[in-house]
């Protein structure tokens, strides 16, 4: 991967994650990303890292302790797995002493690609100031509004709704699938 820092919001957009999200995992600990003048600053490694976590809690609901703890048995391993550069890592652990052993795949290669994929869109997210917005902001905005009111024409509310819930409902909806493994 490239030499690059990225602000949170521009991390969050490359990793198609909600800005707050990633805040929460820096915050608990489990991504550790550079700071400088009190801005996170995330590079290569860092992005890898916020990538596996937040599938890993997304997807596994796993709880900011485990997730801490996996992120950072994955830190120090990540050196060797780079040059291995390994289609999938997995973590075995156990949640407690009397639990038996979990084993968990992450595919390691393919979140690598994703991350180099999506780098353009970091330049989208520029940083504006805080503060005092630009000269004609407000006009700009209505006008991209009234714009995209036009663009949709006549949609009923009951036809927003009815497409905010089909959404909804498609996102909680999963498919879950079994495979031995040889």
């Amino acid at each position: 991967m490239a030499k690059y820092a990225l602000k949170l919001k521009q991390a969050s957009a490359v990793l198609q994650i909600h800005p707050k999200d990633l805040q929460n995992l820096v915050q608990f600990g489990v991504v550790k990303p550079r700071r400088s003048d009190g801005t996170y600053l995330f590079d290569a490694d860092a992005l890898l890292v916020a990538k596996i976590a937040s599938n890993l809690k997304d997807y596994l609901g796993t709880r900011m302790s485990i997730l801490s703890k996996l992120m950072q048995a994955f830190h120090t391993a990540e050196e060797t797995l780079k040059s291995e550069n390994p289609k999938y890592v997995v973590f075995n652990f156990r949640l407690s002493k009397n639990d038996s052993p979990l084993k968990l795949s992450v595919p390691f290669r393919s979140f690598g690609e994703q991350i180099e994929a999506r780098l353009s869109h970091a330049n989208l997210y520029r940083d504006l100031p805080r503060g005092r917005k630009r000269r004609g902001w407000k006009k700009e905005f209505l006008q991209s509004l009234a714009d995209t009111a036009e663009d949709m024409g006549e949609v009923s509310e009951e036809e927003i709704l009815s497409t905010i819930r089909d959404y909804r409902r498609e996102r909680r909806s999963s498919e879950i699938t079994v495979a031995a493994e040889h």
